[in-house]
């Protein structure tokens, strides 16, 4: 059986031994977790290739019993609205309106849960900061200061 010892009561005197915040352990294990996370990822996709023996074949491992002509039909669908989204998403006229216009035209089609999607990514949006193109989107980190990088990279996060 496993005990926990009793440890002395933290001396008030002496710096670094009084509680510490959760705060700045949970940006150290939240870091691990991410990394852990994307390594685990990295061993996965490596797997399903190993599996599968080459990289055009990877669309049919997730649907193995489906028609295969199908499954690359959809697959390549799905290529191409990918793509169409990463460009859209760079437009400087990508605004948080137009992610609203889209998310009405959704929930309208009766597409619920593809509109609060898109309602997230509205009520997250924001403009790049001043000293980049003008009225071009970004993502919320974009505005961060190396400072504020600077103090989660201490505590062992990954900004």
């Amino acid at each position: 059986m496993t005990t926990t010892p009793n440890l002395p009561a933290p001396d008030s005197t002496t710096p670094g031994t009084g509680p510490q915040d959760p705060a700045d352990g949970d940006v150290l294990l939240a870091g691990r977790c991410e990394t852990s996370g994307e390594y685990l990822a990295g061993v996965i996709a490596a797997g399903m290739l190993d599996h599968v023996g080459r990289p055009d074949r990877l669309p049919e491992l997730l649907w193995p019993d489906a028609d295969p002509a199908v499954v690359r039909a959809v697959w390549e669908a799905g290529l191409a609205t990918g793509y169409r989204a990463g460009k859209l998403a760079a437009h400087p006229e990508w605004t948080g309106d137009g992610l609203n216009r889209l998310r009405a035209a959704l929930y309208e089609a009766g597409y619920r849960g593809m509109g609060r999607l898109a309602a997230r990514s509205a009520a997250v949006h924001q403009t790049h900061p001043a000293r980049t193109v003008p009225n071009a989107v970004g993502h919320p980190a974009d505005s961060e200061t190396p400072g504020d990088r600077a103090a989660v990279r201490q505590l062992g996060g990954q900004p």
